[in-house]
C-alpha cells in the first residue's frame, strides 16, 4: 500500500519530489504514532501507577526516557537542515525548493510554513544537540549551566502539526486532495494497558477468593493448598509457591 501511495505522489509531483513528500508524510505519521503511545502510557496518573506497580518503577522510568528521547529525535529529523556534514537529509526544509517554479504566492506559503515547523521544533533540537546526540560539558558538570529548553507533549504535538501544515499545503495545491492530521494505527499502547489491567483484576480476584478478609499472610501455603484442592488439584509445593506469588502480586495493586 505504501509503495502505491509513493508511486502516486511521484506520478503527480515528479520522482524526487514525490519520494521526498511521501517520506516526510510517512516519518511524520510514525512520529505521531510514537507521540500517541507516549501520551497513552504516561499522561494518566492511573496508568503510571499501574505500570510502576508492575515494573517496580525504575524500569518504567527507563522506558519513559527512551521513548521521550525518540520523540525528540523524530521531531528534529523532520525539520533538520537540508544537509548536515555534507550529507543530504529528508526534511521539510527541502520542500520549498521543489515549489520554486510554482506561483510565487504558493512558494512563499510553503517556505513560511516550513520555517514555522523548524521554529516549533527548536526545543527538541536543543535536547538532541546537548543531551541525546552529544553530552554538553557545561550541562553535565556545571550547576549554573544554561538549562535545556522547556519541552512538553503539547510542544511535540504543535511541531508535528506544523509539519503537517507544510505537507497539507502542498497536497491541496499540487495534488488537489486533503491529507488528514491524524493517523490510524493498531492501539498498541492502549491494548497493553488494557491487558495489564485485566491481569491485575484476575490476580486480585484470586486473592479475594482465597482471603476475603485480607488477613491471611501471603506466605500461608495452607490457604494456597485449600484453594488448589477446591479446583480439583493435588497441591504441590511448586503450585502453592506460585499461588502465593500471585497473591503477593495482587497486594501491589491495592
Amino acid at each position: 500500500m505504501s509503495d502505491k501511495v509513493e508511486q502516486k505522489y511521484q506520478n503527480k509531483l515528479g520522482e524526487e519530489f514525490g519520494a521526498v513528500f511521501h517520506g516526510l508524510w510517512n516519518d511524520r505519521a510514525l512520529a505521531l504514532m510514537r507521540f500517541q503511545e507516549y501520551r497513552e502510557l504516561f499522561s494518566s496518573t492511573e496508568h503510571v501507577e499501574l505500570l510502576n506497580a508492575i515494573s517496580g518503577g525504575a524500569f518504567l522510568w527507563d522506558i519513559q526516557h527512551i521513548l521521550w528521547d525518540d520523540l525528540m529525535l523524530r521531531v528534529t529529523r523532520l525539520t533538520d537542515p537540508i544537509c548536515t556534514a555534507g550529507k543530504s537529509n529528508l526534511t521539510v526544509q527541502r520542500l520549498p525548493e521543489f515549489c520554486k517554479d510554482e506561483e510565487a504566492e504558493f512558494h512563499e506559503e510553503v517556505s513560511e510554513r516550513a520555517d514555522r515547523a523548524v521554529g516549533a521544533a527548536e526545543f527538541a533540537r536543543d535536547w538532541r544537540n546537548r543531551r541525546i546526540s552529544h553530552r554538553d560539558l557545561a550541562l553535565a558538570i556545571e550547576s549554573d549551566a544554561k538549562p535545556l529548553a522547556p519541552a512538553s507533549l503539547r510542544q511535540v504535538e504543535t511541531a508535528l502539526d506544523e509539519v503537517h501544515a507544510v505537507l497539507r499545503a502542498i497536497s491541496l495545491h499540487l495534488l488537489n486532495e486533503d491529507i488528514g492530521k491524524g493517523v490510524v494505527t493498531s492501539p498498541r499502547a492502549r491494548a497493553f494497558i488494557c491487558y495489564t489491567q485485566q491481569l491485575v483484576e484476575a490476580v486480585k480476584y484470586i486473592d479475594s477468593i482465597m482471603d476475603p478478609g485480607g488477613k491471611v499472610p501471603i506466605t500461608d501455603r495452607g490457604v494456597a493448598g485449600d484453594f488448589l484442592r477446591k479446583l480439583g488439584c493435588k497441591p504441590t509445593w511448586e503450585q502453592m509457591r506460585q499461588i502465593n506469588e500471585l497473591r503477593e502480586a495482587a497486594r501491589r495493586f491495592k
